[in-house]
């Protein structure tokens, strides 16, 4: 047990073999030790409650129960005890008894920064926010620190989020998390990440989202570091909720620059462009075209900087989905406009093959291309197909057999294109025999795609059911 670390002296001797049992499952002699122990020390807490452990783990959770509860009928303080009793409520699945537990403790030791602390643990588990709230508090009283201060405005964000009163959470719970942190802002005593994160979401709940923008742009959003870009993620956030469209443009065109397989940003990128383009936004005469810099603000202008990244992936010795995906989605929002600007991409027949030369043995593959296959007329279905299962390095079939792939990922490869086909419809316009033989074909690509693993990791052939 993890517990024994913190067995103090004299008893440490005494106890430690009752917990090497219970560490190995041997509950059996642990309940003996413990019986030998308590005819020599009657007075020894922990023993019991280890001996009550050993009952739990054998089956005997009433006698158990009886056991442990004339302990904590005792308010024990010392720490053997309590944590080993916090173990066994834990294994009864009784949470709420730990809560009464260091609610005795710490009346008895009121000033113990350890019992405070556990006693909030306790409540959290419970889900007793207010109490939660008030043990922050009390906590902070005692042990001036930040993480103690903000466990209690933490509790107060809880008990906005499970109030049924929503009303009662905007004007109650959240304002008054508000002025805490506010408080502890204007005293400069702002000090972890978590402590700006927890700000910005008070902010972001009340909807005051131009004083959490002026947050995360200002001093405090320095501190976000831990997950990348982070703070540009909450810029774009705000900048959405509050219709900021040519900071979004702007920002998303940043980030596409340096990292061009960044696909929510591809979104709010075309997003932004074409609610300027709505609403006819041009540039001011003088000065920055937006606060996060330069905008786009013409299809002309997206259709150049979705070209410019894939002559940039281009160069680049990995290959990028994201571009190319990009261009597609750029296509497939020009022609919903009904702008004619998507001709200058280039034909989404000829983009989606040569996307399938590039990553179609990849998983993702068909994924990736479901989405787009509504941009080819059904007269150009079978063609596209066709086109697809030409590029597949399928073996020389000797006659009346099938043409199979070589290895995994000419496999991946034509299970691409099987599910395309079945996507775009082709199945069903064949007759009852013509089904009949897919469905032969199928079972016996499924057969040889077991040559390549029959681990479950390696199943490849059961992407093919």
């Amino acid at each position: 047990m993890a517990t024994r670390g913190h067995v103090q002296d004299p008893n440490d001797r005494r106890l430690r073999p009752i917990y090497d049992y219970l560490d190995n499952g041997n509950n059996k002699m642990a309940i003996q030790q413990a019986d030998k122990l308590l005819k020599k020390h009657k007075d020894l807490h922990c023993a019991k409650v280890l001996k009550a452990i050993g009952l739990q783990r054998t089956g005997k959770q009433e006698e158990a129960f009886t056991l442990a509860q004339e302990v904590a009928a005792l308010e024990p303080t010392d720490d053997n005890s309590l944590q080993a009793l916090t173990i066994l409520y834990r294994e009864m699945h009784r949470p709420e008894l730990v809560t009464k537990l260091y609610e005795a403790a710490v009346k008895k030791v009121p000033n113990s920064e350890e019992y405070h602390s556990h006693l909030f643990m306790a409540y959290a588990r419970v889900g007793e926010y207010k109490k939660m709230q008030q043990a922050g508090m009390a906590l902070y009283k005692i042990v001036p620190k930040n993480p103690y201060y903000f466990w209690s405005v933490m509790s107060l964000i809880m008990q906005s989020i499970s109030a049924q009163d929503e009303n009662l959470s905007k004007t109650m719970f959240l304002p008054l998390a508000e002025r805490m942190v506010e408080k502890m802002v204007k005293e400069d005593k702002i000090e972890a990440e978590a402590e700006v994160e927890l700000y910005y979401m008070i902010l972001e709940r009340l909807g005051k989202y131009q004083e959490a923008l002026d947050v995360i742009r200002g001093k405090l959003g320095e501190k976000l570091t831990s997950e990348l870009q982070s703070r540009e993620n909450k810029c774009m956030a705000m900048y959405k909720k509050l219709s900021r469209w040519p900071e979004c443009n702007a920002l998303s065109q940043r980030l596409l620059l340096k990292n061009s397989d960044d696909w929510q940003f591809y979104m709010t990128y075309f997003d932004s462009v074409f609610r300027l383009i709505e609403e006819a936004w041009t540039p001011p005469a003088e000065g920055e075209h937006s606060l996060e810099g330069e905008v786009h603000y013409s299809a002309e202008e997206a259709v150049k900087f979705i070209e410019d990244r894939i002559t940039e992936e281009s160069k680049s010795s990995r290959h990028l989905r994201g571009p190319h995906l990009a261009k597609l989605e750029l296509i497939r929002r020009l022609r919903n406009q009904g702008f004619n600007d998507e001709y200058k991409l280039g034909d989404p027949e000829e983009l989606m093959f040569q996307y399938f030369k590039k990553f179609g043995d990849k998983p993702c593959c068909f994924t990736d291309l479901k989405v787009y296959v509504d941009l080819l007329p059904a007269s150009q279905c079978t063609k596209f197909i066709n086109q697809l299962l030409g590029v597949v390095p399928l073996s020389t079939p000797a006659e009346g057999k099938l043409a199979l792939p070589a290895d995994i990922r000419a496999l991946q490869q034509h299970l691409c294109v099987v599910q395309l086909t079945r996507l775009l419809g082709l199945y069903h316009t064949m007759d009852k025999s013509q089904k009949l033989n897919v469905v032969r074909e199928l079972m016996l690509r499924y057969q040889h795609g077991l040559e390549f693993g029959e681990q479950p990791f390696q199943m490849y052939s059961d992407l093919i059911c």
